[in-house]
């Protein structure tokens, strides 16, 4: 984990990201905006497989037609998710050798959130019922939950 003066990420820190790659992270974010966006990016690398974590938060000027345009971003097919934010999304990909990264594209009131997790050639175990790991969920449930 690196220190400094670099910028934090304000919803998720290293050690959490760390849980959910496996291992020590290296973080880096963006600066935040006058409203408060920023990206997050932590990456963890294991002799040449590189495990990452991306959190991207966004203020929206027109919610009911901006969030159309994030959720275009989904690499699969959106499947909804109950209670994290106003709504949520979990992408599924619709290539069945894609199991190593999952997406989740969420909204909390004006601001949008997407999150790519991308864990190498392996993935954590999954819900049956909505195939999405229980790191991936935590993560989007912290991201929504620091957003209200």
């Amino acid at each position: 984990m690196r220190c400094g003066a670099q910028t934090q990420c304000p919803w998720l820190n290293a050690a959490t990201a760390a849980g959910v790659l496996g291992g020590e992270v290296q973080a880096n974010a963006t600066a935040l905006t006058p409203q408060g966006d920023t990206t997050c990016d932590f990456k963890r690398t294991q002799q040449s497989v590189v495990f990452t974590l991306k959190i991207a938060v966004h203020t929206m000027a027109l919610p009911s037609k901006d969030f159309a345009t994030y959720l275009a971003q989904c690499a699969g097919t959106p499947v909804p998710l109950k209670a994290i934010g106003n709504e949520a999304f979990q992408c599924v990909p619709s290539n069945s050798s894609d199991n190593s990264g999952e997406q989740i594209i969420g909204r909390v009131r004006d601001r949008a959130f997407v999150i790519d997790i991308r864990r190498g050639s392996t993935r954590q175990p999954t819900s049956s019922q909505t195939g999405l790991s229980e790191e991936a969920r935590n993560v989007a449930e912290q991201v929504a939950g620091a957003l209200f």
